[in-house]
């Protein structure tokens, strides 16, 4: 496999490594870049087509920064591409989304991301720490694994600013708690700690945080250790719903991208 090919493609925005199988990501606190920078994005998508391509990768593991995915972060990133003095605690009805291109390609990425790790062969742990909101806890959960430490808590923190549940939250919180579970979860609850994560069978484990890196590694090579068509044809089986993904996407964009 052509380590250096990737490294070179992620430049300093991402560490890449590589170890038994296990191709490990690690987004330190870059991961906003990748939402609206174009020329970032693309570099993402040629690094998943080298994934796609290489044989010898059979899991990847991704990981970012404890505080890049929290509230003050998000606030932050909202505030930036707004671009003009705005209230964020309607976002939903004073925003125009239509006009607004960092919005809109903020939208695109998390589609292109989900579409990706769900139509891909390969299995996509996520190591989850500190706070994660709406968006990235629903990519998350288009994944195949997740491990957190026990202070992560994805946090609903779209209600705050009028906002819908998106990264396809709405899509893929139904399939692991139940419909009315998940708008419940949706509509009422702020914060699911990682205790209540791993009873609502939304992560697999919880890992301490001084040991968090290594045991995940350790528990994606064991993953990597399974034989490539088994894995394969789990990965396959367990996402049937290719198309379903689809149309909700569409209507997404049609209900977001477009309201007026």
């Amino acid at each position: 496999m052509d380590l250096e090919r990737l490294r070179r493609l992620a430049g300093q925005d991402i560490c890449i490594d590589f170890n038994e199988g296990v191709l490990i990501l690690d987004f330190g606190k870059s991961i906003f870049k990748f939402v609206t920078d174009l020329d970032k994005r693309e570099c993402y998508s040629k690094i998943m087509d080298v994934v796609d391509d290489t044989p010898d990768i059979k899991v990847v593991l991704s990981f970012a920064d404890p505080d890049c995915l929290n509230e003050e972060a998000y606030d932050e990133y909202l505030r930036t591409i707004c671009g003009i003095d705005i209230d964020l605690k309607d976002l939903g009805n004073s925003w125009g989304i239509k006009e607004n291109v960092k919005r809109r390609r903020q939208l695109c990425f998390h589609r292109y991301t989900i579409e990706r790790r769900v139509a891909s062969k390969k299995i996509f742990i996520d190591g989850l720490r500190g706070t994660i909101v709406t968006p990235f806890f629903g990519e998350t959960l288009s994944g195949d694994l997740r491990y957190a430490t026990p202070d992560m808590r994805f946090s609903l923190i779209h209600k705050k600013y009028g906002l819908p549940p998106s990264g396809a939250l709405a899509f893929f919180l139904p399939r692991y708690v139940g419909q009315g579970r998940a708008v419940d979860l949706m509509l009422t609850t702020d914060y699911i700690d990682a205790e209540q994560a791993m009873e609502l069978g939304l992560i697999n484990g919880i890992i301490s945080s001084e040991d968090f890196v290594s045991e995940c590694v350790k528990l994606a090579q064991k993953v990597s250790g399974i034989s490539l068509s088994t894995l394969q044809f789990t990965k396959f089986l367990s996402m049937p719903f290719q198309e379903e993904l689809d149309d909700y996407f569409e209507a997404e964009e049609s209900l977001i991208v477009y309201a007026k």
